[in-house]
């Protein structure tokens, strides 16, 4: 089975896509090593059963080393958590005010959908972790709660921050993260093998006309 997560891991250059200098570079494999040891682990031996020793142990670096590049075990699952959220809101900062915000989060699903695609097996293989690991899954609504919160930032930045305005944005927020993750519990469970992007923007049309039973 493929490592879990292993598509976070790859190389890349910096944010201008100039080379790495030999200190970052050392500090970006170390970071590396890390994830990829400890995923291993995850998913031979168990998360609960595998300790920060035995991580820290066969990457050959010291419990502090390791805090300077994760705040908790559970971060090893989530390495690319900062990130994904960052390239999220600038697709919602960058969408001009007038954009319907449903608009906005399809041009969200064409970014993200075929990524997850490239890399469904690794992460299938992560939500299965997740799915029977009570503080993983309470580490996963955190992020879905994470992503609601700028949603609803980024609407009541266009429309206002008066009591109706700022309730109508949370429950858009509330009802997308919603749709979000019921589809993607979908996919996970059916194997990844659905296109993803076409299953986002579906469940994005549903909710901008309104679910009917039929």
């Amino acid at each position: 089975m493929p490592r879990l997560s292993e598509h976070n891991l790859i190389e890349r250059p910096d944010e201008h896509g100039r080379p790495l200098g030999r200190r970052e570079a050392r500090k970006r494999a170390t970071r590396t090593a890390l994830v990829n040891v400890a995923q291993r682990r995850f998913h031979d031996d168990g998360f609960e059963e595998t300790t920060l020793d035995d991580i820290c142990d066969e990457v050959g670096v010291s419990r502090r080393t390791f805090f300077r590049y994760f705040k908790s075990k559970e971060d090893l699952v989530f390495p690319n958590r900062a990130e994904r959220l960052e390239r999220f809101v600038k697709v919602l900062t960058d969408a001009p005010d007038a954009e319907n915000p449903f608009e906005t989060l399809r041009r969200a699903t064409r970014l993200f959908g075929p990524e997850y695609m490239v890399h469904r097996e690794q992460l299938v293989a992560q939500q299965a972790l997740i799915a029977r690991t009570p503080s993983l899954r309470a580490r996963e609504a955190e992020i879905d709660r994470d992503w609601e919160a700028v949603m609803a930032r980024t609407i009541m930045g266009r429309t206002g921050d008066d009591r109706a305005s700022a309730v109508r944005a949370r429950v858009i927020a509330g009802a997308c993260i919603g749709v979000i993750r019921a589809t993607m519990r979908h996919w996970f469970e059916t194997g990844g093998v659905e296109d993803l992007t076409q299953l986002g923007e579906d469940a994005l049309d549903c909710l901008e006309r309104g679910f009917a039973l039929r």
